[in-house]
């Protein structure tokens, strides 16, 4: 998959601009505060759906009222328009309007941005958020089971928060849905972590320029080689008096989180700042070809301020590593392999 063309009509700081990118690097350069990550930003925007910095509204030019999208990918056209007093959001595909977005409208997107690096330090559900937006791009049925969670998991906590007497009987029909949907979302987990731990230490190693190990772990209750949904309700059930005192569900995937280990070290607590950028970047790498796996396309690589902090060998393999895949990455210098400059003042 190509971005050929790119331009954007009142969406942040670009009144209406057009970009040009090569098939195989595009370098974004241009001072801070010049519309860089914006690009980037509206390029993940037009193949997800949505931003992932802020919401559809904060994305509109001040003073103005909606914002446009349109790309060439492929040679095809591809149109995100927004405009709250009409219709909110639309996507238009060769000129057909496609109206909500679903699975079928995701184009595939590794996208790796400076927040990315508080992943191995930072709370567990950024890490949970990260392994749900790769599945939410692998699995058609993911987000339906995800949205039905939380939907229970807050029913289920208010009731909690209220309820002094029958409590087995008020929990039973959201202890049901938990217990469906939760399992779904932890055996997926699990599967992805598996699929990850093939892919990370030879690229990480890559990276490095010697041989390491990486490994991801996904930490949870349940016991995934058995039946994880009958596992996952008799705990709900066995804690109904303990999530009563406490107002709150205390088991469930939504308690569970990811841990990453370099060289048999907990990375949360070993690893500088360059190993943490480097194992993010090799996570980046392994999601490229887990998306091309399940969706015979090479997805377009979205890097934004990623050579900070990075040594010459780790830049060398960013360079040659792209494969099939488009890069484009924002940056206050050149690197070797971009055959596309965009300069922004």
């Amino acid at each position: 998959m190509r971005l050929r063309e790119l331009r954007l009509h009142q969406f942040r700081s670009h009144h209406d601009v057009v970009f040009q990118f090569d098939d195989d690097v595009t370098a974004i350069t241009g001072p801070n505060g010049g519309g860089k990550t914006t690009i980037i930003e509206a390029i993940y925007a037009l193949m997800i759906g949505k931003s992932f910095r802020d919401a559809d509204d904060d994305l509109i030019e001040f003073d103005h009222d909606w914002w446009r999208i349109e790309a060439d990918i492929d040679g095809r056209t591809r149109e995100l328009r927004y405009q709250p007093s009409n219709k909110g959001k639309q996507l238009i595909i060769d000129g057909v309007t496609k109206g909500r977005f679903t699975y079928r409208q995701l184009l595939p997107v590794v996208l790796f941005e400076p927040d990315q690096l508080f992943l191995i330090q930072g709370s567990p559900g950024s890490r949970r958020q990260y392994v749900d937006t790769i599945l939410l791009q692998l699995n058609p049925a993911y987000r339906d089971h995800l949205s039905r969670y939380e939907r229970a998991l807050t029913q289920r906590n208010n009731v909690l928060k209220r309820s002094q007497s029958g409590l087995d009987d008020a929990l039973f029909v959201w202890d049901i849905a938990l217990s469906e949907h939760g399992a779904a979302i932890s055996e997926a987990r699990n599967i992805l972590t598996s699929e990850l731990n093939e892919l990370l230490s030879d690229l990480y190693s890559s990276l490095a320029g010697r041989t390491q190990s990486l490994h991801v772990g996904y930490q949870t209750s349940l016991q995934h080689d058995s039946d994880t949904r009958s596992q996952l309700l008799a705990s709900l059930r066995k804690n109904h008096e303990k999530d009563s005192l406490r107002g709150f569900t205390s088991v469930g995937p939504h308690r569970d989180d990811i841990v990453f280990s370099l060289n048999d070290k907990n990375a949360q607590v070993s690893a500088s700042r360059g190993e943490i950028r480097s194992i993010v970047l090799s996570l980046k790498f392994a999601e490229r070809q887990l998306l091309e796996n399940h969706t015979n396309i090479a997805p377009i690589m979205l890097f934004d301020d990623v050579l900070s902090e990075l040594d010459t060998t780790r830049r060398k393999f960013l360079a040659r590593s792209h494969k099939d895949s488009q890069i484009i990455y924002t940056t206050t210098e050149k690197i070797a392999g971009s055959k596309q400059i965009i300069k922004l003042s």
